[in-house]
């Protein structure tokens, strides 16, 4: 374990003294740049605009012009989160996010607001729902969150997706990347294009991109092993389509938009399995997978109508439907005493509606408020594509919550913040039965028998708050203390399920009978976050730093059980961690920024009310530092240079040990004046030659893979 002072007390100090420091830079520096940072407004936080100043809590925002600077080195959203957002868990570069958790816990994805997560059966798949050249910016909310409802226990990412501005008179762009290694196969290549048009009564935003992509190659030059069952993003071909349009008369706006994403894999190549114990990483060969290829399909469509002089309020409606299917590849499952291999997907369809209504200075205090009802049915099955047998009964998810939140200002340098949230939630399951290697099994492990699943509904209500205060200290910094609550569900599908072979756990009984309606295990999870910090900013710092503590008195963590699989766990969880991230504008050449994050997690293994144990480090992310540097030699010529660091861990109990490792990423971009702008940018500058966090810690040869090696990526983008 680490000591309580590691992952709160030395943050704090560090807290400190990083204010103490930027007021001294911001007071002795002579030459001030003349570009400010700009001060960002954040919609997801609160349901309506607020400033981020306004709000007791961690923010990121990341803007579009450093997703683009992201992307240039690895197109990878979950690399882009990995890289900016302090406590996320590293990027796996796999299609699969398992594991990629933010402050230890679960992080609800949105596009536009409309949830991605699947809340009855977490496919691990809900991290690719749209490709990055479709992205305004992307809005994190770090902790525990309730004011979208369901699933955001570590946190809220909000993707937002392009939109038209004035001055937009059918502006269009067209890009093309090619990422190699210099191997065979190596190649992956991207184009986009998207247009914007604005104008007082009517805007419309189109985008189209397809991303091929080849292999990926290790240090060594040995191509990196793939995870034939979970799926990949290297060998595979992903296309998205994008349209947003909207139409304005007087206060009002309709807005429709539908995104269309599908990647596949191209199925080139098996996998060779490495050997965890001996240290030696997977890799691939030249051949065909059985079965239908592995995909992941998004397919979403959302309307929207504001008025914005409703009673001297602003009222917004908006109606979603999403649709989600994954395939999985082949995998040993057992279903039948004559079938031993069969190919997975989960299918998942959402259908919702959110109405907020948006009011200010009700109480003439400068305070807004926002009085809301969301609504949300998700119906959602895991079944086998061969023999058609259902993995997970046929589950559905009805929520109706109405909310209300608010701040006011009390005094001149004082500010109040709060929100209450009813979670009123039903889930439905049909009858039906396990497959045959999650029943009935002997004391060897043997299987012996399917198992009935009763079916029924359970229903639960829940009454969720946050409370904070942001104090002013100068018109330059403040100091916030918040509570909020999040909450979410556990993975009811992988319950229901069934036991696998490989745990030896449970002894042969004939009348063992799955049974929803008594099954304890899907109760809710409802997460307490506690948090205290500062944020600064002047014409050159930006600085916010925090410290949090994290409960779950009945969390629902996966933990690996005897044959080397995740089962879902109720136990009190503790979290601990601390945040800093820093941006300073030295002069108009040259800025600098760093973030620094700390996570420490336990659980009550022995369920006696009290933590006594290290949480998974699949649950949790390791230290980490990142550090970076952008320079604009001339109005054409510009640099960057990223550092990210990631500092030993281990579990002795779970025999987890993480061996850390620091990777360098550089680029640099030539303005081409009207003929648009041309970056070359290198992953892994150094080369460094190391094995991905995740395939450290999970003690399985089929998930142990090296990480990527050096990469070279040319980008050319014009305007038009």
């Amino acid at each position: 374990m680490k000591p309580l002072y590691m992952a709160t007390i030395l943050p704090i100090t560090l807290i400190a003294l990083s204010v103490n420091q930027a007021f001294a830079q911001a007071e002795n520096n002579i030459k001030n740049s003349s570009e400010n940072i700009d001060e960002t407004i954040v919609v997801t936080a609160t349901r309506y605009q607020q400033d981020v100043n306004k709000i007791p809590g961690a923010i990121t925002v990341i803007t579009e012009s450093e997703i683009a600077k992201q992307t240039r080195v690895n197109d990878d959203l979950t690399s882009v989160l990995a890289n900016l957002v302090p406590s996320m868990t590293p990027s796996r570069q796999k299609l699969s996010n398992q594991g990629e958790n933010l402050r230890g816990r679960t992080a609800l994805i949105l596009v536009d607001g409309v949830p991605q997560n699947n809340p009855l059966r977490n496919g691990n798949r809900y991290g690719y729902p749209l490709d990055s050249s479709t992205l305004e910016r992307i809005e994190v909310v770090n902790g525990a969150s309730a004011v979208h409802g369901m699933g955001a226990t570590g946190g809220l990412i909000n993707y937002i997706t392009l939109s038209a501005k004035k001055g937009d008179n059918f502006k269009q762009k067209l890009g093309l990347r090619i990422n190699d290694s210099f191997n065979s196969d190596s190649t992956s290549t991207k184009m986009w294009y998207n247009l914007r048009h604005y104008d007082e009564k009517f805007d419309i935003v189109g985008a189209a991109s397809w991303y091929d992509q080849g292999l990926y190659y290790d240090a060594k030059d040995n191509a990196i092993g793939m995870n034939s069952i979970q799926g990949e993003t290297q060998d595979s071909s992903a296309t998205n389509f994008f349209i947003k349009t909207g139409i304005n008369f007087a206060d009002q706006r309709l807005e429709f938009s539908t995104n269309h994403y599908e990647l596949e894999n191209k199925n080139h190549y098996v996998p060779i399995k490495g050997d965890f114990n001996k240290g030696i990483v997977g890799t691939v060969a030249k051949g065909t997978n059985p079965g239908e290829a592995i995909s992941n399909k998004v397919e979403s469509y959302n309307l929207k109508y504001s008025h914005d002089d409703v009673a001297n309020g602003g009222l917004t409606v908006q109606f979603f439907y999403q649709q989600f299917d994954a395939i999985y590849g082949q995998a040993y499952w057992l279903p039948t005493p004559s079938v031993i291999r069969d190919q997975g997907t989960i299918t998942s369809t959402k259908k919702g509606m959110k109405l907020s209504y948006n009011q200010i200075e009700l109480l003439g205090l400068d305070d807004s408020w926002v009085f809301g009802l969301d609504v949300l049915k998700d119906s959602t099955q895991q079944y086998l594509l061969g023999t058609g047998l259902a993995v997970t009964p046929v589950m559905s998810y009805s929520g109706i919550s109405p909310f209300v939140q608010g701040d006011i200002l009390i005094s001149e340098d004082l500010r109040l913040t709060g929100g209450l949230r009813h979670e009123s939630t039903t889930v439905d399951v049909n009858n039906a039965q396990t497959l045959y290697s999650f029943g009935l099994y002997n004391e060897e492990g043997n299987p012996h028998g399917r198992v009935n699943t009763i079916g029924g509904e359970q229903d639960f209500s829940e009454l969720v708050y946050n409370l904070g205060a942001v104090y002013r200290l100068s018109d330059e910094a403040n100091v916030f203390i918040g509570f909020n609550q999040g909450f979410g569900l556990p993975d009811i599908g992988r319950v229901l399920r069934g036991n696998w072979i490989g745990d030896k756990g449970q002894a042969v009984d004939s009348n063992i009978n799955i049974d929803f309606n008594t099954m304890p295990a899907v109760k809710p999870v409802v997460t307490d976050n506690f948090e205290i910090g500062v944020n600064y900013t002047n014409d050159q710092w930006q600085l916010a730093a925090s410290a949090y503590y994290s409960l779950a008195k009945d969390g629902a963590n996966l933990s690996l059980n005897d044959g080397g699989s995740y089962d879902v766990v109720r136990q009190r969880t503790e979290i601990t961690g601390a945040e800093v991230s820093a941006k300073y504008q030295w002069n108009e050449q040259l800025s600098l920024a760093a973030l620094y994050s700390t996570v420490n997690g336990e659980v009550d293994s022995n369920a006696n009310g009290e933590v006594d144990s290290d949480m998974d480090l699949k649950n949790v992310s390791p230290d980490r530092l990142m550090l970076s540097v952008n320079y604009d030699l001339t109005d054409n010529l510009s640099s960057a240079i990223q550092l990210n660091t990631l500092f030993d861990t281990e579990n002795k109990a779970k025999n987890q040990k993480f061996s850390g490792y620091s990777l360098v990423d550089a680029s640099m971009g030539f303005g081409l004046q009207e003929y648009g702008k041309l970056t070359f940018a290198i992953e892994n500058l150094l080369n460094k030659n190391y094995v991905g966090y995740f395939s450290q810690i999970r003690n399985h040869s089929s998930y142990y893979f090296a990480g990527r090696g050096r990469n070279y990526s040319i980008n050319y983008e014009v305007n038009f």
